[in-house]
């Protein structure tokens, strides 16, 4: 949750409406579907039906409205008394500026009663600003409990105030070709030392032709990955306390050390920063036989105009840090919808939600939250609308899907970016070979105290 100072400022910004800036990227992109509605979509069931009583509800985001358009026009037909006007934020579909015109709109009184944010931290803030209406007696009258109902608790304070929509979580994209000429199979419960040897036997060549078994982009969380695979506490900072000087960050620089440096297995950091190099283009011309992603990558590995694909592309589950501990474990991220705390019209906004969540994305064949998807409609759905389907494979797609455990939602402190970077720049130090892993752990430390005590 946001911490006094900085939700001071937060709200002096939307009252004056010079607003919020959203630190997300446009996060549309970053679910996991396809682009057209398919009529075999229809959800095995659907929330129970609250209120057929006469509404109009104003929804707002920045999905431009032709992606939205049928959607609403199935909800018409779900709820023929109720009729939902869009309001399209942006025309680029970018959601950083879309929350800036949503907050422009809320301070300056506008009667939109559902509103979406594309994290969980943005979501957070306002929350923090006390825009948003508390959902929980309208789901106790549904008899729905959020945590039975959806993969990610959208729960703070220990109150539900947005449900969770689309789905974002972490795995391993791999090359099958790549695999399979190494004798190696797709893995399905894989530690870091495991990850570590499938690296080695995916590496060949040398110099310029040299093929690597993996690759870390230059984005913080590849300084983290030994930490973002934990069920619990996986920021860097959790509730003001740091997790720098633990076993978890200890192992992730280790990731970095062993691959690039030990093992010679993954593409070095120094080359990362200097050729400025991009992951999809690293991964799609086979530089790079691995990469940990997320699955917005799932479309893209059908292939695109920009990466024709050109291989088989195989996903497998986030590596644990250790035996005995489960794969797959990552944090869960996506858009979050709620109803503004004004609105006139709660019950049946409260009933758009519900079935847009659920029944509704379903319909859309997004990747979502709702825990009664069908994974196997979903992917079916997919490769239908993919350039080259057959490049994806089906089996451990869908395994990682099914089995991947979701993670709390832990937010991150408001200053996250300001942590990340005092962290990002002794990390590097470290995978570059300019100091030892005790004298990164003390320095960042040391860096990372200092900001969470100017942010008391």
């Amino acid at each position: 949750m946001l911490n006094k100072k900085v939700l001071s400022a937060a709200m002096a910004s939307a009252l004056s409406i010079s607003l919020l800036a959203g630190c997300g990227s446009n996060n549309n992109d970053n679910a996991a579907s396809s682009a057209a509605p398919s009529a075999s979509g229809s959800a095995s069931s659907s929330p129970a039906s609250s209120s057929d009583a006469p509404a109009t509800i104003k929804l707002a985001s920045w999905i431009p409205k032709t992606q939205m358009d049928g959607m609403l026009a199935e909800y018409k037909k779900e709820k023929p008394n109720v009729t939902v006007e869009y309001e399209e934020l942006v025309e680029n579909n970018d959601s950083v500026e879309g929350l800036k015109k949503l907050d422009l709109l809320i301070a300056s009184g506008s009667d939109l009663d559902v509103v979406m944010f594309p994290s969980a931290a943005e979501y957070s803030k306002r929350v923090g600003l006390d825009l948003l209406a508390p959902l929980d007696d309208l789901l106790g009258a549904e008899g729905i409990k959020v945590t039975d109902e959806y993969t990610v608790d959208p729960s703070l304070n220990g109150k539900v105030y947005a449900l969770p929509d689309t789905y974002e979580n972490y795995f391993v994209l791999l090359n099958k070709e790549m695999l399979d000429k190494a004798g190696l199979q797709v893995p399905t419960n894989w530690t870091w030392d495991d990850f570590y040897d499938y690296s080695r036997k995916l590496t060949s060549g040398e110099g310029a032709n040299k093929i690597y078994g993996t690759y870390f982009h230059s984005w913080p969380m590849y300084m983290e990955l030994g930490l973002l695979n934990q069920s619990k506490d996986n920021n860097l900072v959790n509730n003001g306390v740091l997790k720098v000087d633990g076993p978890e960050i200890r192992k992730s620089l280790e990731i970095r050390n062993q691959t690039e440096n030990v093992d010679k297995s993954a593409i070095p950091y120094s080359d990362t920063i200097s050729q400025k190099l991009a992951y999809r283009s690293v991964y799609f011309s086979k530089k790079a036989a691995m990469i940990v992603t997320g699955n917005w990558m799932i479309t893209e590995a059908g292939g695109s105009d920009e990466f024709p694909a050109t291989f088989i592309s195989a996903f497998a589950p986030m590596p644990s840090n250790s035996q005995g501990e489960p794969s797959g474990v990552s944090p869960a991220n996506g858009n979050f919808i709620g109803v503004l705390k004004k609105s006139e019209n709660q019950q049946a906004a409260y009933d758009f939600i519900r079935w847009y969540t659920t029944k509704g994305e379903q319909w859309s064949n997004v990747y979502s939250a709702w825990k009664k998807q069908d994974i196997d409609q979903f992917i079916s759905g997919l490769k239908t609308k993919l350039k080259s389907p057959d490049m994806i494979d089906t089996d451990s797609l869908t395994y990682v899907m099914k089995n991947s455990p979701t993670t709390p939602l832990n937010l991150p402190p408001a200053y996250q970016s300001e942590l990340e970077e005092a962290y990002v720049k002794e990390a590097e130090k470290y995978v570059l070979g300019q100091q030892d892993m005790e004298t990164t752990v003390s320095k960042a430390s040391a860096a990372l105290q200092k900001i969470v005590d100017a942010n008391k």
